[in-house]
């Protein structure tokens, strides 16, 4: 690029994208079921971007918006997301309650945590619980967690239900996570409600992509150009709010940079920006590194396939000519 094309170049920040959740059906059905579960924990199992997440933050935050401290039943929640404890790492109970611990106290002591035993360390999280009066906690990418894991945060549970704290642990996932909770029985016999998140159907996304954004809103589908663009949308990223909302943003930001309407060409147009992006990324990794990093990062690894190949040709001509010159003594 030119030293003079950088220099006019101007940054423009993009205007923050205002978030907004749609109440569906689904999320509705969920909440209210894990709410009559509770005491008790449940499974929310479902694919990436079908809206589980948004579902545990956005109940999450009604609890929060509801909360009374003059209320006796009032209480609070809380929802956080868990990292990697792998099966047979070892300790695997003291990490999952550690990963508790961290969420509703902070920090914990590593001496503590190397010495005490994990049900002192369940203790000392149920008493900020019952000092904090959270009596549901979300804990997400559950999948993650090795089944002793589970269990280690579980011993929490056991713990404020013998002192009488109401809890209920929502554990969110993917992977195998209902096929993992069920081959203990202890860990199985607490699971007290089982929530499926399926895509929606095609009907489902034109009421949510309306409600959600002032250029569907305005479409009639008895109109056959108006649904061909809901049809467009529905076979681009299916029953998934969680692929639907970036690509919205995505077409808000382009639509006011090019002053264009909105049409079914367009909505095609600001899509394969990206996917031939992405297919040429995929190919090409495939190609360089058969989809994997090279073992050793070097100079030599990360250049260039053409460079490589005219490197090699000249160290071959400079052999040859060593060759020569040896035959010609």
């Amino acid at each position: 690029m030119q030293k003079a094309s950088m220099q006019s170049y101007q940054v423009q920040f993009p205007v923050p994208y205002q978030e907004k959740i749609i109440e569906t059906s689904m999320m509705l059905e969920v909440i209210g079921r894990t709410f009559k579960a509770h005491p008790g924990n449940s499974v929310w199992y479902g694919e990436s971007r079908i809206g589980k997440t948004t579902t545990a933050s956005y109940m999450t935050r009604k609890i929060e918006e509801a909360y009374d401290p003059l209320n006796p039943h009032a209480f609070r929640a809380l929802h956080y997301e868990v990292g990697q404890v792998e099966s047979w790492s070892g300790n695997e109970h003291k990490k999952g309650l550690k990963s508790l611990y961290y969420a509703t106290i902070g920090k914990i002591d590593e001496g503590v945590y190397r010495h005490d035993p994990p049900e002192i360390i369940a203790d000392q999280i149920v008493h900020a619980l019952v000092r904090k009066n959270i009596q549901i906690i979300f804990v997400d990418e559950a999948g993650k967690l090795s089944l002793d894991a589970i269990d280690g945060m579980l011993m929490g549970y056991n713990k404020a239900k013998a002192i009488g704290h109401p809890l209920s642990f929502i554990f969110i996932g993917m992977e195998d996570l209902p096929v993992k909770v069920t081959q203990k029985p202890q860990v199985k016999g607490r699971i007290n409600e089982w929530c499926y998140f399926e895509a929606y159907s095609f009907d489902e996304m034109t009421k949510f992509l309306a409600r959600l954004h002032p250029h569907f809103e305005k479409l009639d589908l008895n109109e056959e150009k108006a649904r061909e663009q809901f049809e467009y949308m529905y076979e681009m990223f299916g029953g998934y709010p969680g692929l639907t909302v970036p690509f919205l943003m995505k077409l808000d930001r382009y639509s006011q940079q090019d002053k264009a309407p909105i049409t079914l060409k367009y909505l095609r147009a600001v899509h394969l920006r990206t996917l031939m992006d992405q297919e040429m990324s995929i190919k090409k990794s495939l190609e360089i590194y058969r989809g994997r990093p090279p073992k050793h990062f070097t100079r030599k690894s990360l250049q260039h396939p053409v460079s490589k190949s005219k490197s090699k040709n000249e160290e071959k001509q400079s052999s040859d000519k060593g060759s020569n010159a040896k035959k010609s003594k």
